[in-house]
């Protein structure tokens, strides 16, 4: 058993008067620390001072709060200087933690006119909050999950916030392996990038130029700041032009003025691109740093920010130079979706349509009930339950084949005819799009090869076409998609091979498949 939720933050923000006020709306009970150690103790707060001094306090407290964490299953409140013990730090992680923050005016203000001051701010409200405040605030940014901002205001209005940050949770999938991290899913997950960077110096915050990307980027530094890293931008070309060797020359040569060594942390903000090309900074400087991907485009959650391939493009073909290297943790903050222009949103379902074929017919079902309303981003839409279906097939893959070496490949579906669209149109084409035509000719080579069942391809069109996806291109001679083709990662010996689908998740790969059954292949996508 543990606490629902637990407050920390300076002594006057309202911890108690808010978790007593969540504690009623949830019908679970309330504690503090305080008067868990009064009844430990038989003494008032001020006398266990007086009695013991700081330091006998401080570890009182830390014994009866790590006893709260293990044993007590309702909403705790913790003393403001709680947060300074090393146990106690240790003891708060895996939990949900609410900093509730104030000006430091309304706090002075506050235990100015208190019944209950705390003895270390008994003779200057003002110096001591200032005071506090510089020992104390990077401490509690690290451990809080949640902040949420206290006012002169009511309380209540603190407690309806908080009420509104629980109801919408979060879901943690882990992908295992030999580095194993969490893909945090969920809404408003800003500050738990804070906590993840944990006590590095520094940040390299690496992001795509969009307008929202850029104001998200320059909070999370000062976050991260505010927290004690020294946090540093980085902005990158747009798109697919991010992911270039001069890009990642003048990464390097960034991290080198500002002397990061092996224990900063990169934080890649943007789309695939971005998550791409910052992971492949991450691996390549000081032969490997710790990054997290913030994933804020469907495409990048549901693919690119999971699975540790990094990457970079050449003239002759989508990330060829790139490395393995996975994540500290992926979040994808379902929020940042209402800023992404539904082309985006559209592009991004082409992978999670893919992950229905390749592994959950549920995908697909829920595609067929809800048509074009899945690309509504909001709330109320399906969009967490596909990102977690998808991201879930994934991860599921990437955890048994990092390196691509087996299983793995099956993830590719689509991807060969999808990647050389995407060569050809010198990556103007939307990938999303590439690949949902990639599909839709994948299967018709499967029926062609009599491998997958007749109606296989026209089961495929109404999927993608249901979102508005394209299901055919022209405009190339197959000649051209085929030498474009074979720069393909999968290809062997100059040998073509395509990953291929029996039926919903069986795969298969084909190797050389018959001139005929291409020729077929390319006139089910109008070529």
């Amino acid at each position: 058993m543990s606490p629902h939720v637990v407050f920390i933050g300076m002594p006057g923000a309202g911890k108690s008067t808010v978790g007593r006020a969540v504690a009623r709306a949830l019908n679970l009970p309330f504690a503090d620390s305080d008067s868990l150690i009064i009844q430990r103790t038989g003494k008032s707060v001020s006398e266990v001072f007086s009695e013991f001094g700081e330091a006998g306090f401080r570890a009182i407290e830390a014994d009866v709060i790590a006893k709260a964490l293990r044993d007590f299953g309702g909403v705790l409140a913790l003393g403001g200087g709680s947060v300074t013990s090393p146990a106690t730090q240790r003891a708060l992680r895996g939990h949900r933690v609410f900093l509730i923050d104030a000006d430091d005016e309304v706090l002075a203000e506050r235990i100015a006119h208190s019944h209950n001051v705390r003895p270390l701010l008994q003779a200057d409200p003002h110096g001591g909050v200032a005071r506090l405040r510089a020992q104390r605030d990077s401490l509690y940014r690290r451990l809080a999950t949640d902040v949420v901002y206290s006012t002169s205001g009511p309380v209540a209005g603190v407690a309806e916030q908080v009420m509104a940050m629980l109801e919408p949770s979060y879901t943690p999938l882990s992908v295992g392996g030999e580095a194993g991290y969490t893909v945090h899913i969920g809404r408003g997950l800003r500050q738990r990038i804070t906590q993840i960077v944990g006590s590095a110096p520094a940040a390299l915050i690496v992001y795509a130029p969009e307008v929202p990307l850029a104001e998200y980027a320059q909070q999370v530094a000062i976050d991260l700041q505010r927290a004690g890293t020294a946090a540093y931008l980085f902005e990158l070309p747009r798109g697919e032009a991010a992911k270039s060797f001069s890009t990642v020359q003048a990464a390097w040569d960034r991290a080198g003025e500002l002397q990061l060594g092996r224990d900063a942390v990169l934080v890649a903000i943007g789309g695939g691109a971005t998550t791409d090309v910052g992971g492949f900074i991450a691996a390549t400087w000081l032969r490997g740093i710790p990054f997290i991907n913030v994933s804020t485009t469907l495409l990048g959650m549901v693919d690119a920010a999971v699975g540790g391939k990094t990457g970079i493009n050449t003239r002759f073909g989508k990330n060829l130079v790139g490395a393995f290297y996975p994540p500290r943790a992926v979040l994808c903050d379902l929020n940042v979706l209402a800023t992404v222009p539904v082309e985006e949103i559209r592009s991004g379902l082409a992978e999670v349509i893919k992950c229905g074929f390749i592994s959950d017919r549920a995908i697909l079902e829920v595609v067929a009930e809800h048509g074009q309303r899945v690309l509504d981003t909001g709330a109320n839409g399906p969009i967490h339950e596909l990102v977690e279906r998808s991201v879930a097939v994934k991860s599921a893959v990437v955890s048994s084949d990092l390196k691509e070496s087996g299983i793995r490949e099956i993830l590719n579906y689509g991807h060969t005819l999808g990647h050389a669209i995407e060569l050809h149109e010198h990556y103007h084409r939307r990938h999303g799009e590439a690949v949902a035509i990639g599909c839709v000719f994948a299967a018709a080579l499967a029926e062609a090869m009599h491998i997958a069942p007749a109606g296989f391809t026209d089961l495929h069109r109404s999927a993608f076409a249901a979102v508005g996806l394209p299901v055919s291109y022209q405009g190339v001679s197959r000649k051209e998609l085929l030498h474009a083709m074979h720069s393909d990662k999968k290809v062997r010996g100059g040998r073509l091979r395509f990953v291929l689908l029996a039926g919903i998740g069986e795969p298969t790969v084909v190797t050389d498949p018959p001139r005929e059954a291409l020729a077929k292949a390319f006139e089910a996508v109008g070529l």
